[in-house]
């Protein structure tokens, strides 16, 4: 293994070490628990591709294993942030159809092309690649929707739920452009998917660090809208656009 992939590797795990050690101190694993359990995953698995650094065949194996289960566990962990802050749309059944079903239809996608067309690469790399994909391209599209609802109903900040957006955006931005490069050309673009991926995660996990560093006032911990405030504003929305049923 090369030395920058050591490096890289050693400062994504002492990152996450700190950032354990910080969403602890602030009791974050009872507020954002899938959250607090992706990060300390991660870390094991940095740890875990530390250890087997220096064996190509070992690494091989926990590398694209422990790969798998990040991408769905950072899923999770943007899922319950977004529905942390935004309660209040999950009531709409047309939201959740096309909340759910778009996150579905993209994996299926995912899968399907693994399976019909396969990039340069073995069975279960080809399945993780596109998984990882379309996994990155729900998390970009999650992120924006995120954004495009705070500036539309304009709810209060809340520093740690928008740190760990923010450092999702990085982190699917830098792996979702390392992914199409190493599915469209191979092992050809290995050097190029390696650093983006690894420069977009330790971005993201310093954004998380400096989330994080500071206390949160003990009232910032509770969503900045109630559900049927949201969900009132919402209806007034749509109402004033003509999409509201019509109260008898």
């Amino acid at each position: 293994m090369h030395i920058s992939n050591l490096i890289e590797l050693a400062i994504s795990f002492t990152l996450e070490v700190w950032l354990v050690a910080l969403l602890l101190r602030r009791n974050a694993q009872h507020h954002f628990p899938v959250f607090f359990s992706f990060t300390f995953y991660a870390a094991t698995a940095t740890a875990a591709r530390l250890l087997t650094s220096f064996h190509y065949r070992a690494y091989f194996y926990v590398f694209w294993w422990t790969e798998a289960f990040i991408l769905l566990l950072s899923l999770a962990a943007l899922h319950e942030i977004f529905h942390w802050m935004f309660e209040g749309f999950y009531r709409l059944w047309w939201f959740r159809l096309f909340y759910f079903g778009t996150i579905a239809l993209v994996l299926s996608i995912a899968a399907r092309n693994a399976i019909v067309d396969p990039p340069q690469a073995h069975p279960v790399i080809s399945l993780i690649l596109d998984a990882g994909i379309a996994s990155n391209f729900v998390l970009a599209g999650i992120v924006s929707l995120f954004v495009l609802l705070h500036r539309l109903l304009a709810v209060e900040f809340r520093r740690y739920a928008y740190g760990i957006v923010l450092g999702f955006g990085f982190s699917s931005a830098g792996s979702l452009l390392g992914y199409l490069a190493r599915s469209e050309f191979g092992t050809k673009s290995e050097t190029f998917t390696r650093y983006s991926s690894a420069v977009g995660y330790i971005l993201c996990v310093a954004i998380w660090v400096a989330s994080f560093i500071r206390a949160e006032a003990e009232q910032k911990w509770e969503p900045p809208m109630a559900p049927e405030q949201m969900l009132e504003i919402v209806q007034g929305y749509l109402g004033a656009l003509g999409m509201s049923k019509r109260r008898k």
